[in-house]
C-alpha cells in the first residue's frame, strides 16, 4: 500500500500528466469551435448532446491514444532498461513494485483524462450559465478506453523494450483497424474506434473486457519482464 502510495504522489509530480489534462482541453475545444454559436441561446438537452457528440467524435480518435499514454506508459521499460527498476525492486520487493506501476498507469490515464474532460464541461457551463455534462456512461466509457490505451503503450514497451512504442502503438493499432473495417470488414462494427467512444450497444461490454484482460496481461508481463532484467 505504502508503495502504491508512493507511486501515486510521483504522479501528481509529473508534468506529463497535468499536459495531458490541459491537451485533452484544448482538443476538445477545438471540436466545440464549430460549433460556439450553439453555446448562447440553447437549452441544457441541446448542449448535453453537443458535449456528448464533442466527446465520441472523430477527434478523438487520434488525440484519445495519445493523451493517454503520455504521463507515464513508458515509465516502466525505461526502469528496466537504466537499472533504476532494480533499486525500486531491493527496497520494496517485486509484488509491491508491480502493483505500484500498474496502479499508477491506471490511475494516469483515469485521472488526466477525468480532469480534462471536467475542465471543459465546467468551462462549457460557465459560458452557457448552467450545469451541462455529458452523460455518465460517456464519461465512464472514456475514462476505460484511456486505460486501455495506456496499457496497450504499455504492454507494447515492455515487449519491444522501446519506449517510443508506448506512444507509437496505440495510434498504429487504431489506424490499423479503422483501415480492415473501412476496407474488409464493412459490418463489423466492433472494430470501428469511433463505437467504442458511444457507449451504445456492444461497446460498453468490449471495452470492460478488453479493460480486464490488459490490465492482467499488464500485471503478467510487467512481473516477468522484471524478473527477467532486475
Amino acid at each position: 500500500m505504502k508503495a502504491v502510495l508512493s507511486e501515486s504522489i510521483r504522479l501528481l509530480r509529473n508534468r506529463w500528466f497535468y499536459l495531458s489534462a490541459i491537451f485533452t482541453v484544448l482538443v476538445l475545444w477545438m471540436d466545440l469551435c464549430p460549433h460556439m454559436d450553439m453555446l448562447q441561446g440553447s437549452k441544457k438537452d441541446e448542449i448535453v448532446y453537443l458535449l456528448a457528440d464533442i466527446l465520441s467524435g472523430k477527434g478523438n480518435l487520434l488525440s484519445l491514444p495519445l493523451l493517454s499514454v503520455l504521463p507515464c506508459a513508458a515509465g516502466v521499460c525505461q526502469e528496466v532498461n537504466t537499472g533504476v527498476a532494480r533499486y525500486a525492486i531491493f527496497y520494496g520487493g517485486y509484488r509491491r513494485y508491480v502493483l505500484s506501476k500498474v496502479t499508477a498507469l491506471l490511475l494516469s490515464a483515469l485521472l488526466s483524462q477525468f480532469i480534462g474532460v471536467t475542465i471543459f464541461s465546467g468551462t462549457v457551463s460557465w459560458i452557457t450559465g448552467f450545469f451541462a455534462l455529458a452523460p455518465a456512461p460517456l464519461i465512464m466509457q472514456r475514462l476505460l478506453l484511456a486505460s486501455c490505451f495506456a496499457m496497450l503503450g504499455h504492454i507494447s514497451a515492455l515487449l519491444t523494450g522501446d519506449a517510443v512504442s508506448a506512444y507509437v502503438m496505440p495510434l498504429v493499432f487504431v489506424f490499423t483497424l479503422s483501415m480492415f473495417r473501412s476496407r474488409f470488414f464493412f459490418g463489423a462494427a466492433y472494430m470501428d474506434p469511433k463505437m467504442w467512444l458511444s457507449a451504445k450497444g456492444l461497446a460498453i461490454p468490449l471495452v470492460f473486457t478488453a479493460f480486464l484482460l490488459l490490465t492482467a496481461l499488464s500485471l503478467l508481463l510487467t512481473a516477468w519482464e522484471v524478473r527477467r532484467h532486475a
